[in-house]
């Protein structure tokens, strides 16, 4: 399960940008903490609603959230690979 953080909001003259980070819960060092997997910026217009803004943020933390598993899952292919020593 991943969280959605707010990580700055920015108005511009036409649009408001939003940064929006996903984090997951992870132990650090024998310690319950989150670690980031992922961010993305959106950029609104000045007069969206905010159910609006919201259904953004959630489609595009679930797009953040499928490219780190995607990542993930190219990651174990990756490390199968048998890799020549080199000198």
């Amino acid at each position: 399960m991943a969280k959605i953080t707010i990580g700055g909001v920015k108005k511009g003259p036409d649009a408001f940008t939003i940064l929006i980070i996903l984090t997951e819960p992870q132990e650090i060092e024998g310690q319950p903490g989150e670690v980031p997997i992922g961010e993305a910026v959106i950029t609104i217009p000045l007069d969206m609603e905010m159910a609006d803004i919201r259904g953004r943020i959630v489609d595009t933390a679930k797009e953040v959230l499928k490219a780190h598993k995607d990542a993930k899952d190219k990651r174990k292919d990756v490390e199968e690979l048998e890799l020549p020593e080199i000198t």
